[in-house]
């Protein structure tokens, strides 16, 4: 996304397209992020203002019913009071919760869908009358091995659960001493690196029980009628709007060099070449490692 200034009007207008904009069909406002040659800028839009166009076009295999279809922002007039935050490209650090907050919103998604999992290997399991390889009726509630797939997705449950749990007491730490004037940027530092760490594990361990679901009935349980399927279509999905290799990777620099996270993974593709010409490192790369591509929002 784009915002520029009317040089005869001095009106600023936003321009752009986004596919995935995750619940804007059911919006009143859009929250945009944008960019102004060096600047970067959070506003929010009227999702009615002249210019906006929203598009029902997300076919994706899995969380059908976001409504993240594209966004179409074409000389949209922005007012002064709609633009949120300004921040400047080559600023190293924002100290902003938002982004593990949002983390934390996903990954709370997919703690739940791990419970939805439990649930519904227990209720599949506790209905049937038949084991594999034993003949006649039998119990599979009472099989060992089912037992063992049962017990291993109440544990994922746990770890998830906890998780999640867990970054929302951090998370509720430093807005607590933000309130107060207290917080550091090691705090807000402190809490990007829990959330990134809790989506490595959440995300591995909700697509592990998602697959383990199968396991307590066979074919049986690959039944449409069920739609045990949704599960992992719904996690992966949800796993693959965020980037979590890069993320991965802003806790080993942090690790390794002490470099905290930065959301801004690269810059926008018609200022990066110049960019990287001047200084390699706003580029984000550094030494031998090239900078990562992005699209431009």
């Amino acid at each position: 996304m784009t915002l520029t200034q009317d040089a005869a009007s001095g009106v600023l207008r936003l321009n752009g397209e986004k596919y995935y904009s995750t619940g804007t069909l059911y919006a009143d406002w859009i929250s945009v992020a944008a960019h102004d040659d060096d600047t970067d800028i959070n506003v929010v839009i009227p999702a009615t203002a002249p210019g906006v166009t929203r598009i029902d076009d997300w076919d994706g295999f899995g969380q059908r019913l976001t409504a993240s279809g594209t966004t179409r922002f074409e000389s949209v007039a922005v007012a002064e009071e709609w633009v949120v935050s300004r921040y400047k490209a080559s600023e190293p650090r924002r100290n902003s919760l938002l982004t593990a907050y949002f983390q934390a919103v996903h990954l709370a998604t997919l703690a739940g869908i791990v419970e939805a999992i439990i649930r519904d290997s227990v209720a599949f399991t506790q209905s049937r009358t038949r084991t594999f390889g034993v003949a006649g009726q039998s119990s599979p509630r009472d099989n060992p091995l089912v037992q063992r797939v049962v017990g291993r997705l109440a544990s994922l449950g746990y770890s998830t659960r906890s998780m999640v749990e867990s970054l929302a007491h951090a998370l509720e730490a430093v807005h607590q001493k933000r309130e107060q004037g207290t917080a550091t940027t090691d705090d807000y530092i402190a809490v990007d690196l829990e959330a990134y760490q809790a989506q490595q594990i959440v995300i591995e361990q909700t697509l592990e029980a998602a697959t383990l679901l199968f396991e307590v009935g066979g074919a049986s349980a690959t039944s449409e009628t069920r739609r045990f399927d949704r599960h992992w279509r719904n996690a992966r999905t949800i796993a693959s709007r965020n980037p979590a290799a890069q993320r991965e990777a802003s806790i080993g620099r942090y690790y390794l060099n002490g470099t905290p996270p930065d959301e801004r993974f690269s810059l926008p593709h018609a200022v990066q070449g110049a960019a990287t010409a001047k200084s390699p490192q706003r580029a984000g790369a550094t030494s031998g490692q090239p900078a990562l591509a992005e699209v431009v929002r």
